[in-house]
């Protein structure tokens, strides 16, 4: 298979596997983008069910609505996917699937809020998304130490690692081109 070398290749190719993906902050360019290739697949095939895959750090509620008013419109079903962190209007799109086909990979986050405002416009806000943060890089410290079978030195966040520090703390296995 040839390497996609532009990010609307990549666009395209997802959607020939009826795959819309969602990763950008959402306002109304997004929004229009995403509503035109979910209407183009329900066009294309009106009884296939597509998928929506969401990565979104959140936008407009009314960019949102929109997004929603077209999945709730097609007549066809829409697999939801969160992936990654999603915050503000967003979680909304992924609950607006259909019933049944609404997913998150295991380390999906959301902070909803119909506002739009989950960018620390508040002193709370400030709080739940450092909260967050730190449960997240909690999460990463504990994975991290299972793939390579030990915690990571407390020095290792300070300094930039070589790919054969990478080697000698478990990170990955080879460096790939070395002769060792």
């Amino acid at each position: 298979m040839p390497a996609l070398s532009t990010t609307s290749e990549l666009a395209d190719r997802l959607l020939g596997e009826r795959i819309v993906l969602l990763a950008r902050e959402l306002d109304d360019d997004v929004a229009a983008e995403t509503c035109a290739r979910l209407i183009l697949l329900a066009a294309e095939d009106p009884r296939r069910e597509m998928t929506l895959q969401v990565l979104s750090p959140g936008g407009s509620p009314v960019a949102a609505m929109a997004v929603h008013d077209t999945i709730r419109a097609l007549g066809v079903d829409v697999v939801t996917v969160a992936i990654g962190s999603l915050a503000g209007p967003v979680p909304f799109l992924v609950a607006s699937g259909t019933a049944g086909k609404r997913f998150a990979l295991p380390h999906a986050a959301f902070l909803p809020s119909a506002d739009g405002q989950a960018r620390g416009a508040h002193p709370g806000d400030v709080r739940v998304r450092a909260d967050h943060l730190t449960r997240r890089r909690e999460e990463i410290d504990t994975l991290t130490a299972t793939y390579c079978g030990r915690a990571l030195p407390d020095d290792a966040r300070d300094r930039w690692l070589s790919a054969a520090d990478a080697v000698s703390l478990g990170l990955v296995d080879h460096v790939r081109g070395s002769d060792s």
